[in-house]
């Protein structure tokens, strides 16, 4: 499994007493909100577009959301199979599949197929994701049918040269080098390893020996038993008719059968009850980069949109909080910000910034400070009716893409949500209270028991985070320091 070295903040269940009395925020200095984010009452009350569903003759559900506006077509191919089943000895092998997929087939080189790719202005590609394996592609809509000719030589007869897994490996291998000298990928690495220590969810990069052991043949076996169509689903949008696209594809999978592989079996643990600090050492370091979160939400729960809600206000964006005290009046910063990771498997907050040296610790003490205050203290009006302004704002201008479109639509199958979900999602936002933001605050902002991550130079900062929690050390090598 492959991540991005970035962590994306985006992306526990406790019980609390009676809210406080209304208290009134903080006003930060200098800084002024402007021009309201343009949202009419048509918008809550919008219905979106729904794709034509419908059965392949291999037993595939298809979606299908008919589009004009543009001559393109996009097609996904969903199999169930999961990232977070790689074996432990031979972990990557999932990432290595999908990026390896289409390096060659029986009667075609990699080059020829970039070459083909490049000629009908397509794309495809694969990858295997926490629940699904996705074989994507898109085109102009003329060149569909050339398109659909060279996703079956690539889907029904990959080879996986040598030469090209030797490639990759060797690629790998160099970034996993690289990565270390990175702060943020030491940062992410030790935070998900916290959040999720005993399973695949914890890892960045695979190791250099999982790396090594991957073979060819490892590779054909994987995709024979995972790249497989049961229980499975295609998505389309774009330039082209139910009743046509659902030829097509039946021509190109209709004899295409057989299970694969299943979801991971990894339950969403709760909170993490003590508080404590993770200092990654990396000497002469001249800035700190921080990390602080704990175990939080599921995408299913019923706070999720209040704490969307929540969030804006905290630290998404640059009107939020975090970012108007910590970069705007305080300058300890070029960026902070934080959000949930919320999914199938994924149930963290996480907050991220990075500080100079000499500052680390005032910038602890005003981030644990609007945290605190985002629990204690309800939001006033205009800032509650910004956050939600701006999310709405936000969710319709996405709408405006077909993919996107689909997208929501697979997400309501696939977490069972009602069929009017997002229909009804703008007018959900604009009904949270600042009640519903001070109570999933409570819940989900950790606060006595937060997870804190910080990398940086040791010598400089281990006085600086004792106030904050008992220190437990790493090195930048990824090895706990005794």
């Amino acid at each position: 499994m492959k991540k991005s070295i970035l962590i994306s903040a985006l992306c526990f269940s406790a019980a609390f007493g009676q809210a406080p009395q209304a208290q009134q925020a903080n006003d930060f200095a200098g800084v002024v909100r402007k021009n309201k984010a343009p949202v009419s009452n048509e918008i809550l009350r919008v219905k979106f577009s729904k794709p034509v569903e419908g059965k392949l003759k291999n037993g595939m559900t298809l979606l299908t959301l008919e589009d004009h506006r543009s001559p393109t077509i996009q097609v996904e191919i969903a199999m169930p199979a999961s990232s977070l089943n790689d074996p432990k000895d031979l972990a990557g092998i999932s990432s290595a599949t999908g990026e390896l997929w289409r390096s060659g087939t029986k009667t075609k080189t990699a080059v020829q197929i970039a070459q083909t790719l490049a000629e009908l202005g397509a794309s495809l590609n694969a990858n295997v994701g926490e629940r699904y394996a996705y074989i994507r592609f898109s085109t102009l809509s003329e060149n569909l049918d050339p398109l659909l000719a060279l996703v079956s030589d690539v889907m029904f007869n990959p080879s996986f040269p040598q030469d090209e897994l030797d490639k990759w490996k060797n690629r790998q291998l160099s970034q996993l080098q690289q990565v270390r000298a990175q702060p943020a990928f030491l940062g992410q690495e030790r935070f998900l390893a916290v959040m999720y220590p005993d399973d695949n969810r914890s890892l960045v990069l695979p190791s250099a020996e999982s790396i090594k052991k991957i073979t060819r043949e490892a590779l054909l076996d994987y995709y024979q038993k995972n790249f497989r169509p049961e229980g499975g689903r295609v998505a389309v949008s774009g330039d082209i008719a139910p009743k046509v696209i659902a030829a097509k594809l039946d021509k190109l999978l209709g004899e295409w059968k057989g299970a694969g592989g299943k979801p991971a079996d990894l339950p969403l643990p709760g909170p993490i009850a003590a508080k404590k600090v993770y200092l990654v050492n990396r000497p002469n370091s001249v800035q700190t980069n921080i990390y602080i979160g704990n175990l939080a939400i599921d995408r299913k729960s019923p706070d999720y949109i209040a704490v969307q809600v929540m969030n804006r206000v905290l630290g998404s964006g640059p009107a939020s909080r975090l970012f108007r005290n910590i970069r705007e009046e305080k300058g300890y910063t070029y960026g902070i910000n934080s959000g949930f990771s919320s999914s199938m498997f994924s149930n963290y907050f996480v907050l991220s910034t990075s500080v100079r040296n000499e500052v680390t610790g005032p910038a602890m003490d005003e981030i644990m400070k609007e945290l605190r205050t985002i629990r204690d203290v309800l939001v006033p009006a205009d800032e509650l009716e910004g956050a939600k302004r701006a999310l709405v704002a936000s969710f319709a201008l996405s709408t405006e893409s077909p993919s996107t479109a689909l997208n929501n639509a697979t997400t309501v199958r696939d977490y069972g949500f009602p069929a009017d979900y997002w229909d009804t999602y703008p007018e959900k936002i604009a009904a949270v209270t600042a009640e519903d933001v001070q109570r999933v605050a409570r819940k989900y902002i950790p606060l006595d028991n937060s997870q804190i991550i910080a990398v940086g130079d040791g010598s400089k900062l281990r006085d600086v985070l004792a106030k904050f929690g008992p220190i437990e050390e790493w090195d930048a090598e990824g090895k706990r320091v005794r």
